[in-house]
């Protein structure tokens, strides 16, 4: 369980200046390229952007899972606080991704819930055994009681029949009990950070909301940190206290979630809304897309990644990239448009 001897709204987790590249035969992808952000204790974090600004990359590089060769986390800090008791505040690059350090956070103090849990459950093993086995790496209980414990974790989860879902394997199971397992796993041992990425897209609209409701229902239970990593803003809308949008590898913009979609500052951030469908949107009829292409993770761009798609570029833009600043309380842009706010 998370430790209560800190405030709420103090942060759990920092990422500081993170680079995560990717070294290829003849050219480097920088997936990750500078992303700066801070996690609040017991609150949501919604991570958005189009697919290849590095959402996922960023979260795979917290849990040290970035596959080396070709990867490799080449600057920056991943400071984690710690449950009571366990050390304070750890630098996670600092450690052996293979070491027992990480393999005590990974699992027990942060854990994710991937995309596809077809990826992630293991077909040759019952579902039970399988959040079992988490618990007992990591919490250290013996096999009955951590079978005992797997059968609570499908109960919160609210997953038909549990006892019967115990003793099946994931092919037997629907996608959205999948993604319920998955949660199960994930919870299972009172993680601190749950990461979340693209928990809800390959199921269809009734369970989604289901999924999303669920999730908020743990949360209070668990008192845990969510990320959700979407490119969906109707996720983020229903739960996410604060936003942080990607693009090419940075943060562009970080604000609560109300004030993001009322006042939106970086132009992609209000090409992102411009361009998806949302009930109650009054006096647009048709839908504004993003002019032009992402450019490829590969190139090395002097200014604004998203100089050559912007309807207020300026000169400077296309010559130095703009820091991530406050414009006003909790809300950050990188754009020289606000340069003297």
């Amino acid at each position: 369980m998370a430790d209560t001897s800190a405030t709420p709204s103090s942060p759990i987790l920092e990422i500081k200046n993170l680079k995560t590249y990717f070294y290829l035969e003849k050219s480097t992808v920088r997936a990750v390229n500078g992303v700066d952000l801070i996690l609040p204790r017991k609150s949501t974090l919604g991570v958005v952007g189009e697919s290849g600004c590095g959402k996922s990359v960023m979260a795979m590089s917290v849990m040290r899972l970035i596959q080396s060769p070709p990867g490799k986390i080449v600057e920056g800090q991943i400071n984690l606080l710690r449950s009571k008791g366990k050390g304070g505040k750890v630098d996670l690059t600092q450690l052996n991704p293979r070491g027992p350090e990480m393999r005590d956070i990974r699992g027990g103090e942060i854990a994710i819930v991937f995309q596809e849990p077809m990826m992630s459950l293991n077909p040759l093993y019952k579902v039970g055994n399988q959040i079992a086995e988490a618990v007992q790496v990591h919490q250290g209980m013996g096999r009955k009681d951590a079978l005992d414990r797997a059968l609570e974790m499908l109960t919160k989860v609210q997953i038909s029949a549990p006892k019967q879902r115990l003793n099946e394997y994931p092919h037997q199971l629907s996608g959205g009990m999948r993604q319920r397992v998955m949660i199960a796993l994930a919870l299972s041992c009172n993680p601190s950070i749950l990461f979340a990425d693209e928990p809800t897209t390959a199921l269809d609209v009734t369970v989604q909301s289901q999924i999303l409701d669920l999730m908020n229902e743990l949360q209070a239970d668990f008192e845990a940190s969510i990320v959700i990593i979407t490119h969906n803003l109707g996720v983020v809308s229903q739960m996410a206290s604060q936003v942080a949008v990607m693009y090419l590898g940075k943060v562009v913009e970080f604000a609560e979630t109300r004030d993001l979609f009322h006042h939106p500052l970086h132009p992609y951030t209000v090409g992102l809304l411009n361009s998806v469908p949302m009930l109650g949107r009054k006096g647009q009829k048709n839908l504004i897309p993003i002019k032009g292409l992402v450019p490829m993770p590969t190139e090395v761009i002097p200014g604004c990644a998203f100089a050559p798609r912007c309807p207020r570029v300026m000169k400077i833009c296309s010559e130095q990239q703009p820091p991530l600043r406050d414009v006003h309380s909790g809300h950050q842009t990188a754009c020289w448009l606000y340069e003297n706010a």
